[in-house]
């Protein structure tokens, strides 16, 4: 029988591993809605920034990757700060079930991301590839209005040709100046037109690839990290490896069979 000194430190030990185990119930409660709230701002950066939905445009494409790509954050943080609400209160099994469930849908996350790696790539060479086209046509066109005004002889082939333009010019009734002249003047104005367009479009080619090609490797970049952190938190079974795990085994696995066999 334990004596009258004994009993109250029995009791103060019960008291106070009662009031850890409701701390750590209130700490994994606060973990968890407050994850939840992360996920759910994520979430609406997401989906508002998927809209207007048009899944074959590149510009589309283009703006779901960074939608992505700034909603990431907010869904790794907050699935991170929901998954570690399990290890204040493992006896909740709710709560267990919930983490496993979010830890699952966190692979399928790392999926999406390495999807739209080639997808941003591709979106993004595509519109660079459509605005080359716009200039090239352009240039064709005004190619094709300089052979036509070279070929001109008569004052009507010219009424007509200026006439027939997407900007119509009209000529007065009476010229004061022959043909020819007037020819000349417009065949040195298209010229000199043609020669600058030519030369802002070399500029303007040149500064999309470099702006690309930096937004490219940002957003690459971005994408890898987003990716390597939900394959982090990624679990398909409770107590396996996670993907990023299993993925660096593997990865030593191979080096060092590659070793051994050198």
């Amino acid at each position: 029988m334990p004596s009258a000194a004994q009993i109250p430190t029995v009791k103060v030990g019960a008291d106070r591993s009662a009031r850890i185990s409701t701390a750590e119930k209130e700490t994994a409660g606060l973990l968890w809605v407050v994850g939840l709230v992360i996920i759910g701002y994520g979430l609406i950066l997401l989906v508002f920034g998927f809209l207007p939905l048009g899944l074959l445009d590149p510009a589309w494409q283009l703006r779901a990757s960074a939608a992505l790509t700034g909603a990431g954050p907010y869904l790794l943080i907050g699935s991170l700060l929901a998954c570690m609400a399990r290890a204040f209160n493992r006896a909740n099994q709710a709560l267990v079930a919930r983490v496993k469930l979010l830890r699952r849908i966190s692979l399928w996350a790392a999926i999406v991301y390495l999807l739209f790696i080639p997808i941003q790539l591709q979106a993004g060479v595509q519109l660079l590839r459509q605005k080359s086209a716009r200039e090239a046509q352009t240039l064709s066109e005004w190619q094709k209005f300089r052979a036509r005004l070279r070929a001109t002889s008569t004052e009507d082939d010219l009424r007509t040709l200026l006439a027939g333009m997407k900007q119509p010019i009209t000529l007065p009734a009476k010229l004061d100046i022959p043909v020819a002249t007037l020819k000349g003047r417009i065949l040195a104005d298209t010229d000199s037109r043609f020669s600058a367009f030519r030369f802002q479009a070399a500029q303007d080619r040149a500064a999309r690839w470099q702006n690309f090609l930096a937004e490219a490797t940002s957003n690459v970049l971005k994408t890898l990290l987003m990716l390597t952190g939900f394959a982090a938190l990624a679990q398909l079974r409770p107590g396996q490896p996670s993907i990023l795990q299993k993925g660096l085994i593997l990865i030593r696995r191979k080096r060092s069979r590659g070793s051994a066999s050198a």
